[in-house]
């Protein structure tokens, strides 16, 4: 199967992804700022039609990408993981 991916798909991704990088950074070692972007990041990403793997991989859940990106700590980490599977599973 092959995924054919507009240029303004891209286009949101990368922006998604840079926005999400900074506010992260921002929000860093405070886990109710940490959770709540990850609720904005999840909804953004749903209401472009990205797939719940291709979420995970963003994120970088499965993959390094967003949260290494961020450069968070472990405990930082394991907001957002956490903050991502509540809401994934909801």
């Amino acid at each position: 199967m092959t995924h054919n991916i507009s240029h303004d798909q891209m286009a949101f991704t990368a922006t998604l992804i840079t926005n999400t990088v900074d506010a992260l950074k921002a929000a860093s070692g405070n886990s109710e700022a940490l959770t709540q972007i990850i609720v904005q990041f999840y909804s953004d990403a749903t209401a472009a039609d990205l797939d719940l793997e291709e979420i995970e991989n963003i994120l970088g859940v499965n993959e390094s990408c967003i949260m290494d990106l961020a450069q968070l700590s472990e405990e930082d980490e394991e907001v957002v993981i956490a903050a991502f599977e509540d809401i994934s599973n909801a």
